[in-house]
Formats: structure tokens, C-alpha cells, sequence
């Protein structure tokens, strides 16, 4: 998080208020675990490392704490984990995931389905060299192609209505995602690195049910290591 930051943001989208691209980068540092739930965020060092005045930082805290991610007493605080939150994305996870594959399953074309499956396989790839490559940068790239896949996916069902509901949810979501892709269970890379090749396996067989059952089991793989991890770090 530095000037660079946003400099690059600016040259992915030059009409991008300088409020705006200050949420969006204290929302990534949320959601990638660079500051940690619970952590206190200084608003004056963070401006000085952005390069920016305290007002756009201001604004940036503000829209996060109506969105729940951090909480301000004397100062802000990065928001914990609430199992209620975690139930309740879920459940509206379960939904529309399972719907959305359903949906890609027999709208999406063979060329969308390749691409989804070039997803799956850089997953494929980085997990077998998970003994060789840096915790940090393994966790970092696998958080990044999962959130791609999933997203991908939810845009494979061409609907719309759906595509905006997974919107509103999709960074909370991935902000309990990337909890367990920091601290995996045992055997997490051997079951992903193949997972997501079988979740494009099925895609292309054009089965509804199927791919709808498919990704239901995906991501109750996800669910039950994740209730696992919040129960021992709660304890």
C-alpha cells in the first residue's frame, strides 16, 4: 500500500475519483489480510503512505463502516469475524453459486468454459509447487485465481439480476475465504489443485443438476474446514 497504489489504479480507470480508489485500496488490504481483523488503522500513517490528505481517507473509512468492515470507538479498528455474518454469506453463497453453475452449465460456450478452465488450471499449477513457493505468495495468488473462477462462474449463468445480488456480497464473501486460503487445513492443496478442474469437467457435460451438485460439494469442502478454524481461533 503506497503511492504506487494508487497510481496504478488511476491508470486502470483515469475517471476513478481519488476517494474511490482510496476505499479500494483499503477494502483489498482488508479482504487480503494485510490489515488484519482487528487491527487499528492510523489514519494519518496510511495517508502519508498513500500520498494522499486526510479527507479522501475520511471518506474511505466512512463507506467501510457503513459496509461493516471496520468500526471506529476512538479511532477505526478492522471489524472481526461473526460466525451470524459467516452463516448468512453462506447460505446466500450455497444459493447462488449453485445456481449460477447450473445456469453456465447450459448457457455458457465451449470457448467461456475454456477460459474458466485456463482459471483452473494456473490453480492447478501453483498448487503443485506449493512445497516450493512462498506461503505468502502462494496464498496471495490462490485467493486471487479463486476469486477470479467464482466470479467467473457467476458471469457464465448470463443473468443480470443474479450477476448484481453476487455483487453485494462478493468481497465479505472472500474476506472468509482468504481466512482459511492463510491458514489451510491439512491436505488443502491437494484437494483444490484438481477441484476446480472436475467443477469445468462437469460444466461441460451440460447438466444442470450436476454442476449444481458439484458446486455444492466444492463449497461445502470450504464450510466445514472454515467452521473448523473460526471454532480453534475462537477458542
Amino acid at each position: 500500500m503506497d503511492k504506487m497504489s494508487i497510481e496504478l489504479l488511476q491508470q486502470q480507470n483515469p475517471f476513478m475519483s481519488l476517494n474511490d480508489i482510496t476505499y479500494t485500496i483499503l477494502l483489498q488490504e482488508i479482504v487480503c489480510f494485510r490489515i488484519p481483523p482487528g487491527s487499528w488503522i492510523n489514519e494519518n500513517a496510511v495517508a502519508k503512505q498513500l500520498g494522499i490528505s486526510r479527507s479522501p481517507m475520511k471518506y474511505a473509512l466512512s463507506r467501510l463502516e457503513k459496509e461493516g468492515y471496520v468500526k471506529k470507538s476512538h479511532k477505526y479498528s478492522v471489524t472481526g469475524f461473526s460466525i451470524k455474518e459467516y452463516t448468512d454469506l453462506k447460505e446466500l453463497c450455497f444459493l447462488l453459486e449453485s445456481y449460477a453453475a447450473g445456469r453456465a452449465a447450459v448457457a455458457a460456450t465451449d470457448r467461456q468454459l475454456e477460459e474458466l478452465r485456463g482459471l483452473a488450471r494456473q490453480m492447478n499449477d501453483i498448487c503443485c509447487r506449493a512445497d516450493t513457493t512462498p506461503r505468502d505468495a502462494l496464498s496471495r495468488t490462490i485467493m486471487d485465481l479463486e476469486y477470479q473462477f467464482h466470479l467467473k462462474l457467476v458471469m457464465l449463468a448470463d443473468s443480470p439480476l443474479l450477476s448484481d445480488l453476487y455483487e453485494q456480497i462478493k468481497f465479505k464473501l472472500f474476506r472468509y475465504r482468504s481466512y482459511m486460503i492463510y491458514n489451510p487445513p491439512e491436505g488443502y492443496y491437494d484437494i483444490i489443485e484438481t477441484d476446480h478442474l472436475v467443477i469445468c469437467d462437469v460444466l461441460a457435460l451440460h447438466d444442470r443438476q450436476l454442476a449444481e451438485s458439484i458446486l455444492r460439494r466444492h463449497l461445502s469442502f470450504f464450510n466445514t474446514h472454515f467452521l473448523k478454524l473460526f471454532h480453534i481461533n475462537s477458542l
